[in-house]
């Protein structure tokens, strides 16, 4: 699973949807897949799949610890 996260189109700063879909999930999404208030510019916005990505949520191995496990 994965959250969708969406740039502003006023500032272009990226904020968590509240969304987790995997890959295939969020292919099926219509273009205009939500409307949220955005904290960065202050508006609502009609959010839209263009403007959207995947991130991954499994967390990341410190590098340090990654060589103990090699």
């Amino acid at each position: 699973m994965a959250q969708v996260i969406s740039r502003c189109p006023l500032t272009g700063h990226y904020m968590f949807m509240g969304i987790d879909v995997d890959a295939e999930q969020f292919a099926s999404f219509s273009e205009t897949f939500a409307r949220k208030f955005c904290p960065f510019c202050c508006c609502e916005h009609t959010w839209h799949k263009k403007d959207a990505k995947l991130v991954d949520r499994r967390p990341t191995m410190h590098y340090r610890k990654l060589q103990q496990v090699l």
